[in-house]
């Protein structure tokens, strides 16, 4: 017997959306606005020393090369959570979370 329901192929980004979904990650258009467009994020000063490493579940995980700079992005995180938000279209990501990685 065959499957039923819709037997079109996906896209792959329609197929990595669906996964990512099951596995509640974000979506790959917060993905891709949060890794692609972290200078308009959080401004050229601050992304010169900052990156992002990873989502976790609704966190985005910052790694930053000293730790003055992970003072500057903690004291910011609300307008980062909210500039995260303006630039994605959405509320998915709640948190950030800093971490000192000097290896650049």
């Amino acid at each position: 017997m065959g499957r039923s329901g819709n037997t079109q192929p996906k896209t792959i980004s329609a197929a990595l959306d669906h996964l990512l979904g099951a596995m509640r990650a974000p979506s790959t258009d917060v993905l891709s606005a949060v890794f692609g467009r972290w200078e308009e994020i959080v401004g050229v000063d601050l992304a010169a020393h900052s990156r992002p490493t990873a989502i976790d579940g609704d966190v985005v995980v910052v790694a930053v090369d000293d730790p003055a700079w992970a003072a500057e992005l903690k004291w910011l995180h609300s307008e980062v959570v909210a500039r995260v938000a303006e630039i994605t279209g959405t509320t998915r990501i709640t948190d950030i979370r800093v971490r000192v990685d000097s290896r650049g």
